[in-house]
């Protein structure tokens, strides 16, 4: 990822912009398994902790630690998932398995680029927005189809 060095090297919000919304948990975000939707609903409360610390004008370090639970804690849960899929038989494992990779890279990649001192809250916020709730809808229910079928029950 290639920094833009014209922005300015903070998390917090310029005072004119918006605040950022959080995102509420939705039934429809739901996959059919109680394991994976319990982390996809621990993901969403760290996604709204990272957005109240951004905007509640935090300390960098504050919402960098914030960050910093949110990526241990997408460790924890791409681990679990992989582990249903590989245990299932999952036929799409090496392809969601890929997509898991791309993003803990992009996520450790914003998490290096704020630590090193520079990137707005904006971007972070936006990617993990779209990527928590694109993945959820587009891939994960395509998993949670596939392990309802099978009768995998957790």
């Amino acid at each position: 990822m290639q920094l833009n060095n014209t922005q300015p090297k903070t998390m917090k919000p310029n005072l004119a912009d918006p605040r950022w919304a959080t995102m509420a948990w939705q039934d429809g975000f739901g996959v059919g398994n109680a394991v994976i939707d319990a982390d996809h609903k621990r993901l969403f409360e760290l996604f709204n902790e990272f957005v109240t610390a951004v905007n509640e004008f935090r300390a960098d370090s504050e919402i960098q630690d914030v960050l910093r639970e949110l990526l241990d804690y997408t460790d924890t849960h791409f681990d679990r998932e992989e582990t249903l899929m590989r245990e299932h038989g999952y036929p799409d494992y090496t392809a969601h398995k890929a997509l898991h990779d791309s993003f803990v890279r992009q996520l450790h990649d914003v998490n290096s680029a704020l630590d090193a001192g520079g990137e707005k809250g904006a971007f972070v916020l936006g990617f993990l927005a779209k990527w928590l709730s694109g993945h959820i809808l587009g891939v994960d229910t395509k998993l949670g189809a596939y392990l309802r079928d099978r009768g995998v029950e957790s």
